[in-house]
């Protein structure tokens, strides 16, 4: 895992990073679908969180890297939460593992000033149609 630079943070770099601290644990390369159930939850997560900031035009919350931050932080706590709840404990131990990172590096994200850092927004390059897209953001 890279030292991060949190006065210079790129959310979306971040999230990069996270999915390539999952298929890449202890040094070993691994597929999806040798993801335990905790990882491959962990990693759908961050693929909807990408998706949630593909749109340039967003407006309102969150307005700043750290309230992104803060918001997926949250996401992972409530799925936590959920998996707990429903007696799924051995994904819920490894969301909550993973909530109390991003509760530290939110913290220290805090600290360097991430609420002065413009909100992250992935720019995707989309061939022009007439057909309607539909996505769940």
């Amino acid at each position: 895992m890279e030292t991060v630079n949190y006065s210079q943070f790129n959310f979306g770099k971040r999230l990069r990073e996270y999915m390539h601290e999952v298929f890449n644990h202890s040094g070993v390369t691994r597929t999806e679908a040798e993801l335990t159930d905790g990882q491959k939850v962990f990693l759908k997560a961050i693929k909807r969180e990408l998706l949630k900031y593909v749109d340039t035009g967003r407006t309102g919350y969150p307005h700043n890297q750290l309230e992104q931050m803060e918001s997926f932080t949250r996401t992972i706590g409530d799925l936590h939460n959920s998996y707990f709840d429903n007696g799924m404990h051995k994904i819920s131990d490894c969301l909550f593992n993973r909530w109390r990172m991003l509760f530290e590096e939110t913290k220290k994200l805090a600290a360097a000033g991430g609420a002065s850092q413009p909100c992250w927004i992935e720019k995707i390059e989309v061939e022009q149609s007439d057909m309607p897209m539909f996505f769940d953001a």
